[in-house]
């Protein structure tokens, strides 16, 4: 025991005379001392870089992750932003659309859709603003169909694509009349036309006046393809219709 306790002695004297070797070696200004501090501080920056190159990698991660939280944000306020160019865009043309119009217009948002067999589409207007079955509904460029059933605030609207829908046109510079019938999406045919009848793909079909509910002269379709290789005496006209009707957002209805 006495052993151990003389030699914890000495060695703490050893190490307190080194320690005093140390600070007094140190703080000596010499050229030699001044190498040996200039190699242990290298020592040490090669000793710490992994522990600071870790530390500069999950900073950089961190970085990152800020930084995409920032873009998807912008992108976020862009993508708003451009939703509101696009409406004011689409109120402009609907102001100035009604405004050249000589009926009576409704203004109507689109709030649903239904996909089954009969393409109909929700408005929020109805009886309480004057809304009656029959009422034929346009957008900015022609023709989407007719008020299906009313409610108080909302109203049904059967499109023109639907496959129980057909209506009364003219087309050409004779203004001939059709039957206007839709096919497959945003197609169509036109019954009745005569094959001594000239018609060109572009030209347009527009209502014909002769309907109860529809005034004369809304746009309906536009002309794609006109066959008269038949052994009918018309002619297979095909056609697409005006609007983009799975797009529609804003309506009018004629009062």
């Amino acid at each position: 025991m006495r052993f151990y306790r003389l030699l914890n002695k000495d060695l703490l004297a050893l190490l307190i005379s080194i320690l005093c070797s140390l600070v007094l070696f140190f703080n000596n200004k010499s050229k030699i001392v001044m190498a040996v501090q200039s190699d242990l501080s290298n020592l040490f920056n090669s000793i710490t870089y992994p522990q600071r190159w870790y530390l500069d990698i999950l900073s950089v991660k961190e970085s990152n992750k800020y930084l995409k939280q920032a873009l998807v944000k912008s992108n976020l306020e862009i993508a708003r932003l451009d939703s509101y160019k696009l409406e004011n865009i689409n109120l402009r043309e609907m102001l100035s659309f009604k405004d050249s119009r000589p009926w009576s217009l409704l203004p109507a948002n689109v709030t649903n859709r239904n996909s089954s067999s009969v393409k109909t589409i929700i408005l929020d207007v109805g009886l309480q603003d004057s809304v009656y079955i029959d009422s034929p509904v346009l957008d900015v460029y022609g023709l989407i169909g007719k008020v299906h059933a009313v409610g108080d605030y909302a109203s049904q609207i059967q499109l023109i694509n639907d496959k129980n829908f057909s209506i009364s046109v003219r087309i050409g510079s004779d203004r001939s009349l059709a039957n206007f019938i839709p096919t497959i999406g945003n197609h169509g045919i036109l019954q009745g036309v005569r094959k001594s009848m000239e018609l060109s793909p572009g030209e347009i079909a527009y209502t014909s006046g002769i309907s109860d509910i529809y005034p004369a002269n809304i746009p309906v379709a536009k002309v794609i393809s006109v066959n008269k290789s038949n052994n009918s005496p018309f002619q297979d006209v095909v056609v697409e219709i005006i609007s983009n009707l799975n797009n529609l957002n804003y309506v009018f209805i004629i009062q």
